[in-house]
């Protein structure tokens, strides 16, 4: 898997942790709220390629810059 499609999904788990944070947890509802099927949602987090599309619908659903998606931020949650 490439570099890219690993970021995504760490990205993703780091946005559901977010809403889950925040007392989204119904996976429709997480869906629904990030612009994706939640049949998608659920195909992304065990493997499934996420498309660019995707990808920046998350980011503005979650009101993250373009490209966020595609780095890597795992560092920065060991930062705070």
């Amino acid at each position: 898997m490439d570099t890219i499609q690993l970021n995504r999904r760490a990205n993703l788990r780091t946005v559901l942790d977010e809403l889950a944070n925040e007392g989204i947890t119904g996976a429709v509802t997480r869906a629904s709220i990030l612009g994706v099927d939640d049949r998608e949602l659920l195909a992304m987090l065990r493997g499934k390629y996420i498309s660019n599309e995707s990808a920046r619908e998350i980011e503005w659903a979650m009101q993250r810059r373009e490209g966020w998606m595609d780095e890597d931020h795992r560092r920065e949650s060991l930062d705070t």
